[in-house]
Protein backbone atom coordinates (compact mmCIF):
# COMPACT_ATOMS: atom_id res chain seq x y z
CA UNK A 1 0.00 0.00 0.00
CA UNK A 2 1.37 3.41 -0.96
CA UNK A 3 1.97 6.20 1.54
CA UNK A 4 -0.34 9.21 1.43
CA UNK A 5 1.40 12.41 0.34
CA UNK A 6 0.41 16.06 0.40
CA UNK A 7 2.44 18.61 -1.55
CA UNK A 8 2.87 22.24 -0.56
CA UNK A 9 2.74 24.31 -3.72
CA UNK A 10 0.47 24.60 -6.74
CA UNK A 11 2.73 26.03 -9.42
CA UNK A 12 5.20 24.83 -12.01
CA UNK A 13 7.60 23.38 -9.43
CA UNK A 14 4.82 21.38 -7.79
CA UNK A 15 3.71 20.12 -11.19
CA UNK A 16 7.24 18.95 -12.04
CA UNK A 17 7.69 17.29 -8.66
CA UNK A 18 4.31 15.56 -8.99
CA UNK A 19 5.43 13.91 -12.21
CA UNK A 20 8.26 12.10 -10.45
CA UNK A 21 6.29 11.07 -7.36
CA UNK A 22 3.46 9.73 -9.49
CA UNK A 23 5.74 7.99 -11.98
CA UNK A 24 7.69 5.67 -9.73
CA UNK A 25 7.53 6.42 -5.99
CA UNK A 26 5.91 4.72 -3.02
CA UNK A 27 3.60 7.71 -2.53
CA UNK A 28 0.15 8.63 -3.78
CA UNK A 29 -0.63 12.35 -3.90
CA UNK A 30 -3.79 13.12 -1.95
CA UNK A 31 -3.88 16.94 -2.00
CA UNK A 32 -2.00 20.18 -2.61
CA UNK A 33 -1.56 22.90 0.00
CA UNK A 34 -1.02 26.64 -0.49
CA UNK A 35 -1.12 29.80 1.58
CA UNK A 36 -4.77 30.91 1.99
CA UNK A 37 -4.52 33.82 -0.45
CA UNK A 38 -3.56 31.40 -3.23
CA UNK A 39 -6.38 28.92 -2.62
CA UNK A 40 -8.49 30.44 -5.37
CA UNK A 41 -9.60 27.09 -6.80
CA UNK A 42 -10.87 23.89 -5.24
CA UNK A 43 -8.39 21.66 -7.04
CA UNK A 44 -4.95 21.42 -8.67
CA UNK A 45 -3.95 18.61 -11.03
CA UNK A 46 -7.30 16.96 -10.26
CA UNK A 47 -6.54 16.79 -6.52
CA UNK A 48 -8.03 18.88 -3.69
CA UNK A 49 -6.37 22.27 -3.13
CA UNK A 50 -6.50 23.39 0.50
CA UNK A 51 -5.33 26.42 2.42
CA UNK A 52 -2.47 26.12 4.88
CA UNK A 53 -4.68 27.23 7.77
CA UNK A 54 -6.79 24.06 7.54
CA UNK A 55 -4.20 21.47 6.56
CA UNK A 56 -3.45 20.26 10.09
CA UNK A 57 -7.11 19.37 10.71
CA UNK A 58 -7.90 17.97 7.27
CA UNK A 59 -4.60 16.18 6.61
CA UNK A 60 -3.06 15.43 10.02
CA UNK A 61 0.60 14.57 10.48
CA UNK A 62 -0.24 11.12 11.82
CA UNK A 63 -1.75 10.11 8.48
CA UNK A 64 0.08 12.11 5.81
CA UNK A 65 3.61 12.75 4.62
CA UNK A 66 4.50 16.10 3.04
CA UNK A 67 6.80 17.42 0.35
CA UNK A 68 7.41 21.16 0.02
CA UNK A 69 7.60 21.98 -3.69
CA UNK A 70 8.28 25.68 -4.09
CA UNK A 71 11.13 27.45 -5.86
CA UNK A 72 14.18 29.37 -4.70
CA UNK A 73 12.41 32.65 -3.84
CA UNK A 74 14.26 34.71 -1.24
CA UNK A 75 17.41 32.62 -1.72
CA UNK A 76 15.40 29.49 -0.84
CA UNK A 77 13.86 31.17 2.21
CA UNK A 78 10.21 30.61 1.25
CA UNK A 79 10.78 26.88 0.83
CA UNK A 80 12.73 26.77 4.09
CA UNK A 81 9.96 28.55 6.01
CA UNK A 82 7.31 26.12 4.77
CA UNK A 83 9.56 23.14 5.50
CA UNK A 84 10.02 24.43 9.06
CA UNK A 85 6.27 24.98 9.47
CA UNK A 86 5.47 21.36 8.67
CA UNK A 87 8.38 20.07 10.72
CA UNK A 88 7.27 22.06 13.77
CA UNK A 89 3.79 20.59 13.37
CA UNK A 90 5.05 17.01 13.46
CA UNK A 91 4.97 16.03 9.80
CA UNK A 92 7.38 13.59 8.23
CA UNK A 93 8.77 14.37 4.79
CA UNK A 94 9.06 12.49 1.55
CA UNK A 95 12.23 12.45 -0.54
CA UNK A 96 12.77 11.23 -4.07
CA UNK A 97 15.77 9.89 -5.99
CA UNK A 98 15.33 8.92 -9.62
CA UNK A 99 15.50 5.13 -10.05
CA UNK A 100 17.67 5.79 -13.08
CA UNK A 101 20.39 7.07 -10.74
CA UNK A 102 22.64 4.63 -8.90
CA UNK A 103 25.40 5.57 -6.50
CA UNK A 104 26.82 5.77 -3.01
CA UNK A 105 25.40 8.96 -1.49
CA UNK A 106 23.03 10.04 1.27
CA UNK A 107 20.12 12.49 1.29
CA UNK A 108 18.05 14.24 3.92
CA UNK A 109 14.28 14.67 3.97
CA UNK A 110 12.29 16.82 1.55
CA UNK A 111 15.07 16.34 -1.00
CA UNK A 112 14.66 15.44 -4.67
CA UNK A 113 17.28 14.21 -7.14
CA UNK A 114 15.87 14.08 -10.67
CA UNK A 115 16.62 12.01 -13.77
CA UNK A 116 20.04 12.37 -15.41
CA UNK A 117 21.79 13.94 -12.44
CA UNK A 118 25.29 12.53 -11.89
CA UNK A 119 26.21 11.94 -8.27
CA UNK A 120 29.69 10.61 -7.56
CA UNK A 121 30.50 8.45 -4.50
CA UNK A 122 30.33 9.66 -0.91
CA UNK A 123 28.25 12.80 -1.52
CA UNK A 124 26.09 14.03 1.36
CA UNK A 125 22.90 15.99 0.71
CA UNK A 126 21.14 17.78 3.52
CA UNK A 127 17.40 18.32 3.85
CA UNK A 128 15.18 20.42 1.59
CA UNK A 129 17.58 20.23 -1.36
CA UNK A 130 16.58 20.27 -5.05
CA UNK A 131 18.87 18.63 -7.62
CA UNK A 132 17.65 19.06 -11.19
CA UNK A 133 18.44 16.78 -14.11
CA UNK A 134 21.86 17.21 -15.62
CA UNK A 135 23.51 18.48 -12.45
CA UNK A 136 26.83 16.81 -11.53
CA UNK A 137 28.08 16.60 -7.96
CA UNK A 138 31.64 15.40 -7.37
CA UNK A 139 32.85 12.87 -4.85
CA UNK A 140 32.78 13.67 -1.12
CA UNK A 141 30.92 16.94 -1.70
CA UNK A 142 28.63 18.15 1.08
CA UNK A 143 25.47 19.97 0.00
CA UNK A 144 23.96 21.60 3.07
CA UNK A 145 20.26 22.11 3.81
CA UNK A 146 17.93 24.15 1.58
CA UNK A 147 20.22 24.36 -1.48
CA UNK A 148 19.07 24.51 -5.11
CA UNK A 149 21.17 22.90 -7.86
CA UNK A 150 19.89 23.85 -11.28
CA UNK A 151 20.25 21.59 -14.32
CA UNK A 152 23.67 21.46 -15.93
CA UNK A 153 25.62 22.82 -12.97
CA UNK A 154 28.95 21.16 -12.17
CA UNK A 155 30.17 20.84 -8.60
CA UNK A 156 33.68 19.50 -8.06
CA UNK A 157 34.84 16.95 -5.54
CA UNK A 158 35.21 17.75 -1.83
CA UNK A 159 33.16 20.93 -2.17
CA UNK A 160 31.12 22.25 0.77
CA UNK A 161 28.06 24.13 -0.42
CA UNK A 162 26.62 26.34 2.30
CA UNK A 163 23.05 26.38 3.54
CA UNK A 164 20.47 27.84 1.14
CA UNK A 165 22.92 28.48 -1.70
CA UNK A 166 21.57 28.73 -5.26
CA UNK A 167 23.60 27.30 -8.15
CA UNK A 168 22.40 28.43 -11.58
CA UNK A 169 22.23 26.76 -14.99
CA UNK A 170 25.63 25.63 -16.15
CA UNK A 171 27.49 27.12 -13.18
CA UNK A 172 30.80 25.42 -12.32
CA UNK A 173 32.45 25.06 -8.90
CA UNK A 174 36.00 23.73 -8.76
CA UNK A 175 37.36 21.04 -6.46
CA UNK A 176 37.82 21.58 -2.71
CA UNK A 177 35.99 24.91 -2.65
CA UNK A 178 33.98 26.09 0.37
CA UNK A 179 30.89 28.15 -0.46
CA UNK A 180 29.29 30.17 2.32
CA UNK A 181 25.59 30.16 3.08
CA UNK A 182 23.02 31.98 0.93
CA UNK A 183 25.34 32.51 -2.01
CA UNK A 184 23.92 33.05 -5.49
CA UNK A 185 26.03 31.56 -8.26
CA UNK A 186 24.50 32.70 -11.53
CA UNK A 187 24.19 30.80 -14.79
CA UNK A 188 27.52 29.90 -16.42
CA UNK A 189 29.54 31.37 -13.52
CA UNK A 190 32.90 29.83 -12.59
CA UNK A 191 34.00 29.51 -8.96
CA UNK A 192 37.54 28.30 -8.25
CA UNK A 193 38.08 29.92 -4.84
CA UNK A 194 36.12 29.76 -1.61
CA UNK A 195 33.37 32.36 -1.16
CA UNK A 196 32.10 34.25 1.86
CA UNK A 197 28.42 33.94 2.81
CA UNK A 198 25.91 35.81 0.65
CA UNK A 199 28.32 36.26 -2.26
CA UNK A 200 26.73 36.87 -5.68
CA UNK A 201 28.41 35.86 -8.95
CA UNK A 202 26.74 36.97 -12.17
CA UNK A 203 28.08 36.48 -15.69
CA UNK A 204 26.99 39.18 -18.17
CA UNK A 205 24.73 37.89 -20.95
CA UNK A 206 26.14 37.55 -24.46
CA UNK A 207 25.85 40.66 -26.60
CA UNK A 208 23.46 40.45 -29.53
CA UNK A 209 25.25 40.13 -32.85
CA UNK A 210 24.85 43.08 -35.23
CA UNK A 211 23.48 40.75 -37.95
CA UNK A 212 20.19 38.90 -37.81
CA UNK A 213 20.09 35.14 -38.37
CA UNK A 214 19.40 35.35 -42.11
CA UNK A 215 22.26 37.79 -42.64
CA UNK A 216 24.60 35.73 -40.50
CA UNK A 217 23.92 32.48 -42.34
CA UNK A 218 24.67 34.10 -45.68
CA UNK A 219 28.09 35.17 -44.39
CA UNK A 220 28.98 31.97 -42.51
CA UNK A 221 30.07 28.92 -44.46
CA UNK A 222 29.06 26.46 -41.76
CA UNK A 223 25.39 27.49 -41.99
CA UNK A 224 25.05 27.66 -45.76
CA UNK A 225 22.65 25.24 -47.43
Amino acid sequence: MKNKLIIFGAGKIAEAVSYYFERDSDYVIEAYVVDPEFATNDSFLSKPLVGLESVIQEYPAADYTVFVATGYQGINQLRTDKYNFFKENGYSFASYVSPLLKGDFTIGDNTIVMDNAVIQPCVKFGSNVFVWGGAMVGHHAVIEDNCWLTGGCLIGGIVNLGNSTFVGLGATIGNEVVIGEKCMLGAASLTTKSLEPMTVLVVPPSDKHRLNSNQFTRMSSCFRV
